[in-house]
């Protein structure tokens, strides 16, 4: 085939994208062929310096009696796998042994026991196998008698022939690959029994990531610096409003349609077979996110670190290219993603309504913010309002002091710049498995008004919730508010278990409030519920 005719070829087989101009497709450029393994393992070519070289008349040789040459003998164990056996005809008998050593010039055989031995210099019929290949058929002479280990061995000595040693060596060389590495042997992770309706929601996730890849890259050739990077450009705009459509809309459907296939298979989200298929369908294009590599690769030892809700809260078009951005606003809109930014919005809400409740007060309103993160709630917050009505005090616990140098950056200077001695914030920065073990972490911090926890809880078990959720509430005012949130099963979370190794504990409405029932017997429990859906609080009031 021609070039022309294979980049023709080439560039029929991509399908249009709604929105973007098929005439932008690009042919991909053709690559050479592979080198295919050898069958078989060989030996790497080791180079010699010239330092190295020796001459003919330095080679060493042999001594004693080795100075008299014989052909290298194998033992049964040198040529395995292969299965080497002996069928001797003597008179009317027939024997099939097994083969003790083979060289160039005979064979060597057990005798079995009880058997009358053959006498030496007897010529018998021989036809010596290595699993199903015949590597001699012939006349054989009885070249020795004895015994080793109390076993009776016969050495056999071919008439008239050489056997191909290195023949057999090359035959035991691709038995041990088929064995071992070879394609009826090979690892398979992805092999999945059944599943065909997952299995074809993933290829054509593929086909479409590998069509839309295509498409973008043409048209970022095309594109202005400042359309791509200009933040206020009406084009830049246009165009993140066209991939949201044309890219990220159906990527969603199709992902939630993978989500609903996955279930239905055996072990659900956890079948190894089906994550393996996923990863090696789809991963690289979902990798090329930003944001979707660092849940991946944790940098910090964990997926949902504060720079991932960066990325969530305000970094939606990032991206080393087009496709890699229109990837970025894919897992920004998901469920997962918006779900994110909904509890945000809906903690602020909160402290408003506090703030509001309190005005004119001289008494600080006191807030204490668990696994706060970036703090992204308060730092809204902050810029939204035109004044505070009533002196705030924040103490904001986290682990990560990455999150919290972020945090106290933004609010430190928040604060200062609109609303200087009005608020105090205080950072501490401690670890989870003190806040889980301490129950008096923070009595030297009187009682709260609010505490609230955005995300801690998606990673503890029913009794670990519940006893934190006593301790907090102990440091809670009468009257002061809990808010706990937990996220509830969603169609995201092929996305999130499978790519991004992303897996949370899942909790109902009803074990989310039975967490706070459980935890303070009488108080007020109730449910709240932000925009999306899938990460409900519930709000505990003591009495």
């Amino acid at each position: 085939m021609e070039l022309k005719e294979r980049c023709d070829v080439a560039t029929g087989a991509g399908a249009s994208m709604g929105g973007l101009d098929p005439a932008l497709l690009v042919p991909p450029e053709v690559s050479p062929p592979a080198t295919a393994p050898a069958p078989y393992p060989v030996a790497r070519p080791v180079a010699v310096t010239a330092d190295e070289i020796r001459k003919y008349e330095d080679l060493d040789g042999a001594d004693g009696r080795s100075v008299f040459f014989r052909p290298q003998r194998y033992t049964a164990e040198d040529l395995a796998p292969l299965r080497g056996t002996v069928a001797l005809t003597i008179g009317p008998e027939r024997r099939e042994l097994p083969v003790r050593d083979v060289s160039q010039s005979g064979v060597a055989v057990d005798w079995p026991p009880g058997e009358p031995l053959p006498s030496e210099r007897l010529r018998v019929e021989a036809v010596v196998r290595f699993d199903a290949h015949v590597a001699f058929r012939g006349l054989a002479r009885v070249g020795s008698v004895r015994e080793r280990e109390g076993q009776a061995l016969v050495g056999l000595h071919f008439e008239d022939f050489l056997l191909d040693v290195e023949e057999l060596l090359e035959l035991r060389g691709v038995r041990t690959w088929s064995a071992t590495k070879g394609l009826g042997r090979a690892e398979r992770p992805w092999s999945l029994e059944g599943g065909e309706r997952f299995k074809a929601l993933a290829s054509e996730l593929r086909l479409f990531f590998e069509d839309a890849r295509t498409h973008l890259d043409a048209l970022e050739r095309e594109l202005p610096w400042r359309v791509l990077h200009g933040e206020d450009h009406p084009a830049r705009q246009a165009l993140i409003g066209s991939l949201r459509s044309d890219f990220s809309a159906p990527v969603l459907r199709l992902s939630e349609r993978l989500d609903e296939a996955v279930r239905e298979l055996p072990g659900g989200h956890a079948n190894p077979a089906a994550k393996a298929w996923s990863v090696r369908q789809v991963h690289e294009f979902i990798m090329s996110s930003p944001g979707c590599l660092r849940c991946y690769q944790k940098p910090f030892g964990y997926p949902g670190d504060y720079e991932v809700m960066n990325f969530l809260y305000a970094n939606h078009f990032a991206g080393a290219s087009l496709f890699s951005r229109a990837v970025t606003l894919t897992f920004v809109d998901s469920v997962p993603g918006r779900a994110v930014r909904a509890r945000k919005d809906l903690v602020k809400r909160e402290l408003k309504a506090l703030l509001l409740r309190r005005a004119g007060s001289a008494t600080p309103v006191r807030v204490l913010s668990i696994a706060a993160g970036p703090a992204q709630e308060l730092w809204e917050l902050l810029n939204e309002l035109d004044g505070i009505p009533v002196p705030l005090e924040v103490v904001l616990f986290e682990q990560d002091k990455n999150a919290l140098a972020q945090a106290w950056r933004r609010l430190q200077s928040a604060v200062e710049a609109r609303f200087p001695r009005r608020i105090k914030l205080t950072f501490l920065h401690d670890s989870i498995k003190r806040l889980l073990r301490d129950g008096q972490l923070f009595a030297p911090f009187g009682q709260f008004d609010l505490i609230y926890s955005c995300g801690l809880y998606d990673y503890l078990a029913q009794g670990t919730a519940t006893i934190l959720t006593r301790r907090l509430a102990a440091s809670t005012r009468p009257g002061g508010q809990l808010l706990v949130a937990n996220m509830v099963d969603h169609p995201a979370r092929w996305l999130m278990e499978h790519h991004m190794d992303w897996p949370l504990i899942y909790r109902t409405h009803e074990e989310l409030l039975e967490v706070g029932r459980r935890a303070v017997p009488g108080a007020q429990v109730r449910l709240l519920e932000e925009e999306s859906g899938a990460n409900p609080f519930f709000e505990l009031v003591k009495g």
